[in-house]
């Protein structure tokens, strides 16, 4: 598990960035470490399965290059604590709620599980009557486009998308599947 702060500095970058791979020196840049601290916490993540070390040539020299592990258990796991992390601390949530007075907001969909990619997008579904609605600063902040999907009655939804919603993470509220 990641407990260290540092450590989910490091991490961050591969669960914000899962496809692209990611060398020591950016890794350092953007978590603002230490080249040798930075290198500490890829050893360690890479020991956890989050990460994966393919060594590429260039020259005479090799280049250790980082890629997010996304098939390992742990890393789905540590992201989708990341992701309800980051949709929270957006104030995303506390928006809808107070907006829609909705009787359940629900995460969704590949951004729930920790399977989410760059282009992904975030669904969410809300037990409300459908509103206009402007989310561009969450989606600036989240950097992921966010796909509201309104209804006032779960059960005029299709069986695959209820089941959908259903593996979902409830943010708030109750929801009533069956009556």
């Amino acid at each position: 598990m990641l407990q260290n702060c540092s450590t989910m500095k490091v991490a961050e970058i591969f669960f914000d960035e899962p496809t692209k791979p990611h060398y020591l020196i950016e890794i350092s840049k953007k978590s603002r470490l230490a080249h040798t601290s930075t290198k500490k916490y890829l050893v360690s993540l890479k020991k956890e399965g989050i990460i994966s070390e393919t060594i590429e040539k260039k020259g005479k020299r090799n280049f250790p290059s980082y890629k997010a592990n996304l098939e390992n258990l742990s890393y789905k796991q540590q992201k989708m604590i990341h992701n309800l992390l980051k949709v929270y601390n957006s104030g995303l949530i506390s928006f809808l709620r107070d907006k829609y007075m909705p009787k359940v907001i629900i995460l969704f969909g590949s951004y729930c599980r920790g399977e989410d990619i760059e282009e992904s997008d975030i669904d969410i579904f809300i037990e409300s009557k459908k509103q206009e609605i402007n989310l561009d600063r969450f989606e600036r902040a989240l950097k992921r486009k966010i796909e509201i999907h309104f209804n006032d009655n779960f059960n005029n939804y299709p069986k695959e998308l209820k089941n959908n919603i259903l593996n979902g993470c409830v943010l708030y509220g109750y929801l009533e599947a069956f009556e």
